[in-house]
């Protein structure tokens, strides 16, 4: 039993090892800018265990990735400038930054404790620790891991609270690595089903919906694009939970994680560059920079194309694959219902930063960005060079998806296909016509998905309520101690 081993990958792997690689560099260079060499360290290390995971040959290895990504992100995430508080929201840590490294910390070594179940399980069970579909008691534990991972809701909020609170430059580099590494882990090692059904699958397609719901009441730009990372995953999660039942599904999910890789961290660097202009990420007070950012513009409306699925935009033919693979079922209905969402929710997210009759927050003058260790920093130069190359990258993706995906016999841009890839496009169009007075004022009232969620709990279960209240009011620490606490329990027991 030899641990510790890595080896090149093969297939769709390999391009995910590619993009990796390109999204570890434009993160550093992005992120090196804001003179802050203890968080430059921190997403070099960062972006190395994202590569990591990938080459990985052995769960050791592959657990050991894990945990690099887990401590590096802690200390890009800490490291932020502190920042004012949230309403209503009382602090663990010294600062909203500090609580969210916290979060994130919590959240991912739970998960890695389920996974380190799942690897002792497999050695106990068959002696070997290669990477390999787990045995069936393992997975339960492998499941749950992945499931934690890629912020699966309601187990999200490690997620969003960690990118809205990290700088604009390291949510870019943020955007890349973990999610997309529980994906993989998910591809190569989950084949759970629960009566006959792709679990895994099903999960996504919920989640996929669910936090396109979420997205679309949010007020804030990087709260928005944060619910839509957990939407994406949700895609993903389709096309590989599909392993064992349609050789394609694995292949379909890893290449919507590579493209996602590129027109989110697309997005986050708008968003950033958006941020140094004005100061600020509030959707509601933003409008009108068109005119004064037209290359930011124009790579905003390349991002939300690709992440909406129109043709010869990177997510199309990704979405394309998850189709053929995923068919008719239940899953994939869900998932064309969140790209309608999806689009709706873009177009949105367009038209509040850049078209919409600019409010007196959106003519602020560039202004340095500073932090306590930092010196200024003037223009994003960076960024700007990233945020170019990512566009580049979405279309290139787009126009040549057989190419890159190395499925070659599918008539990605047949008529029908692309009609059929339109359709949910122009319904979110449609729905943007009549529901957009109605969308932007949920942006000014910030009325935000817990609002959503407590109105919907006051109406229809009181009680669960109540009980959801107190949950929330628990000492975050203290829960998370009791979760590992039982895991530990529950591990020593069996």
């Amino acid at each position: 039993m030899i641990a510790l081993t890595i080896g090149m990958p093969v297939g769709i792997e390999r391009v995910l090892l590619l993009v990796f690689g390109l999204a570890g560099v434009l993160g550093f260079i992005s992120v090196a800018q804001e003179n802050h060499w203890g968080r430059t360290v921190a997403a070099v290390v960062h972006a190395a265990g994202g590569v990591l995971a990938v080459l990985s040959s052995d769960l050791i290895m592959l657990l050991i990735s894990w945990e690099i990504l887990t401590f590096a992100a802690f200390f890009v995430i800490r490291t932020a400038p502190s920042q004012a508080p949230l309403p209503g929201r009382v602090y663990v840590g010294a600062s909203r930054s500090a609580d969210a490294a916290f979060w994130y910390v919590g959240a991912q070594i739970v998960g890695a404790v389920f996974f380190f179940v799942a690897i002792v399980i497999q050695s106990a069970t068959t002696g070997s620790i290669a990477i390999d579909s787990l045995v069936p008691l393992a997975q339960p534990w492998i499941t749950a891991a992945v499931i934690i991972k890629t912020a699966m809701i309601p187990l999200h909020g490690w997620l969003v609270s960690s990118y809205t609170a990290a700088t604009p430059a390291s949510s870019v580099l943020l955007s890349a690595f973990t999610t997309k590494v529980g994906v993989l882990t998910a591809a190569r090692l989950v084949e759970w089903t629960a009566i006959g059904f792709p679990l895994l699958s099903w999960i996504g397609g919920i989640v996929a919906v669910v936090a396109v719901a979420c997205a679309l009441v949010q007020a804030s730009a990087r709260r928005l694009l944060s619910f839509h990372i957990i939407s994406q995953v949700g895609y993903m999660l389709v096309g590989v939970g599909l392993a064992g039942f349609h050789a394609l599904g694995v292949t379909a999910g890893l290449f919507h994680a590579g493209n996602h890789i590129v027109y989110k961290a697309l997005l986050f660097a708008v968003a950033a560059l958006v941020i140094h202009r004005l100061g600020h990420d509030k959707l509601g007070q933003m409008g009108g920079l068109a005119r004064r950012m037209p290359f930011t513009f124009i790579c905003c409306i390349i991002g939300a194309g690709a992440i909406a699925g129109v043709p010869f935009l990177s997510g199309y033919g990704s979405k394309e694959l998850l189709k053929l693979a995923a068919g008719y079922s239940v899953p994939m209905r869900l998932l064309n219902l969140a790209t309608v969402g999806t689009g709706l929710s873009f177009i949105k997210f367009t038209y509040l930063i850049f078209l919409a009759p600019a409010t007196g927050d959106a003519v602020v003058s560039p202004a340095p960005v500073t932090d306590g260790a930092s010196q200024s920093v003037g223009r994003p130069t960076a960024l700007l060079v990233a945020t170019a190359v990512l566009a580049l990258l979405s279309v290139v993706f787009g126009i040549f998806p057989g190419w890159v995906s190395g499925v070659r016999d599918h008539a990605f841009f047949s008529p029908s296909a692309i009609w059929a890839g339109t359709q949910p496009l122009l319904l979110s169009v449609f729905l943007w016509v009549i529901f957009r007075n109605h969308l932007i004022a949920a942006v000014r009232r910030h009325r935000g998905e817990r609002r959503m969620l407590r109105d919907t709990l006051l109406r229809a279960a009181p009680p669960l309520f109540r009980v959801v209240l107190r949950a929330h009011a628990v000492d975050v620490q203290l829960a998370l101690g009791a979760v590992l606490t039982v895991v530990i329990l529950l591990f020593v027991i069996w």
